[in-house]
């Protein structure tokens, strides 16, 4: 169920309509009935899995408050993980062993089966950011991070929270517990609320939507298409993503605030940041920061020497690479960040910088999204085979069909990047949220005139990029 769907637009209207009307309790059940309906609406029988893996953290967590037993630490974690693999890895790990072995069968193993015993294994939505979640919920309960216990209604509030537990943010404990028995509204932050869900809507149906359509063909048959475009997608598609995901957390923050609750901002305008280092700190901001305390810190993080503090980001955001995606490209694209941000951290130690502050910044700006961009093309990629393809039709300038009107792929990510530098400068919603009767008129315009450009130019059916992993 999208959050962009008139399905969903119903299930929360009749929601909403009298969610303010009950009792602190009943909201929660509420809460959770809703949440039940939104993930059990794409499939019960991963519904009913998840449910059974909640549970086991919740016994976990709560056994681990009690005594700091590392051997149950390590069981609710080995149970998290051995379900993402089945799900998301087990194609890519006999791919690799079919490589290895040279066995045909072992590397196309998915067709294999499905001819053989119409069988296939499809990979439950969202479970990447539900597995970390639960992970950093057990892991905070041995560390002492959280160290009272839980209600069972409370850990369920906080780990089904539809407006974000399908596509992020990833929730820590301390986010969101502490708010559950005590949800709020006011009309600024109404306001604020529906200004959020507008903005996700502009980002996700009016950018990335008509981006991903002007573009997709080119991903997956490069060798068709002109050099130029070639040349232009990657840079495009950091845009496309920018605006998927961003415009679906904002709409998760926006559903969040009408509820009464307060969820991490995930992006705070990546696009302006002056390395790439920056640009990761507001880049996808709950996985960054999960990857830095659940396996940067773990390995000896920057407190180790120069050069284990070097390995210590690859092999971070190798797992990253792997978290987003069962493809190899993924993981190559986990090297890629890893070893950029290895050279910048080299440069910082050794005091020499590549492009200095002050009146460089607009280079150093347009470096760090150049190296994103570059990064994008092997992300994007279906395989490293389309990115070796795309990086052969630039060098060799080939000649092709036109990928579509290049003034409207330009004209869509200088609007992304707009909404992008509204998200890096605070004073922008300050400004609006200071002045009530400015913002009751904004939402009120913005309402029919974004209407009304979906109406013309959108497709609400697209899915999230971000859904899939």
């Amino acid at each position: 169920m999208l959050f962009n769907s008139g399905i969903f637009i119903l299930l929360f209207f009749a929601v909403y309509s009298f969610y303010w009307l009950l009792p602190v309790r009943a909201k929660q059940y509420m809460i959770i009935i809703t949440s039940i309906l939104f993930y059990g609406w794409y499939s019960v029988p991963f519904l009913l899995m998840f449910l059974a893996l909640l549970i086991i953290n919740y016994y976990v967590g709560m056994s681990l408050i009690d005594k700091k037993n590392k051997k149950v630490l390590i069981f609710g974690i080995v149970v998290d993980v051995m379900v993402l693999v089945i799900f998301k890895y087990f194609y890519l790990l006999a791919e690799t062993v079919g490589h290895i072995t040279g066995s045909a069968y072992l590397i196309d193993l998915r067709n294999s089966w499905v001819a053989d015993y119409k069988f296939e294994i499809i990979l439950p939505i969202g479970i990447s950011f539900y597995t970390f979640q639960v992970i950093a919920f057990i892991t905070d309960c041995y560390t002492g991070m959280i160290r009272e216990k839980v209600t069972p209604m409370k850990f369920y509030v906080f780990t089904l929270f539809f407006p974000h537990f399908v596509a992020g943010p990833i929730m820590r404990a301390p986010d969101l517990i502490p708010q559950i028995d005590n949800p709020s509204i006011d009309r600024t932050r109404m306001l604020n609320a529906c200004l959020l869900i507008l903005m996700g809507i502009v980002k996700k149906v009016l950018i990335a939507d008509r981006l991903g359509a002007a573009t997709s063909a080119i991903w997956h048959n490069p060798e068709k298409y002109d050099a130029i475009f070639l040349l232009l997608i990657p840079f495009v598609w950091a845009f496309q993503i920018y605006g998927d995901f961003s415009g679906y957390t904002d709409m998760a923050r926006g559903i969040a605030k009408l509820l009464g609750f307060h969820i991490p901002e995930n992006f705070r305008g990546p696009f302006v940041a002056r390395s790439y280092q920056e640009l990761w700190q507001r880049w996808h901001m709950t996985l960054s920061f999960w990857l830095r305390d659940y396996i940067y810190i773990p390995l000896g993080g920057s407190r180790v020497t120069p050069f284990r503090t070097y390995m210590n980001l690859m092999i971070t955001f190798a797992v990253g690479g792997l978290w987003h995606g069962a493809a190899y490209n993924t993981i190559v694209w986990g090297l890629y960040t890893g070893l950029v941000l290895s050279l910048e951290r080299m440069w910082g130690f050794s005091r020499f910088r590549l492009l200095p502050e002050g009146r460089f910044n607009f280079l150093r700006i347009l470096y760090t999204y150049v190296v994103f961009s570059i990064g994008c093309l092997i992300f994007a990629s279906p395989s490293m085979h389309h990115t070796f393809a795309i990086i052969k039709g630039v060098l060799s300038w080939q000649r092709g069909i036109p990928g579509g009107a290049i003034e409207t792929l330009i004209g869509l990510s200088v609007l992304g990047y707009a909404m992008n530098v509204f998200q890096y400068y605070p004073v922008f919603r300050e400004w609006i949220s200071a002045r009530p009767r400015f913002s009751t008129a904004m939402v009120i315009v913005l309402t029919f005139s974004i209407g009304l450009l979906v109406n013309l130019y959108g497709d609400v059916t697209g899915s999230f990029i971000y859904f899939k992993f």
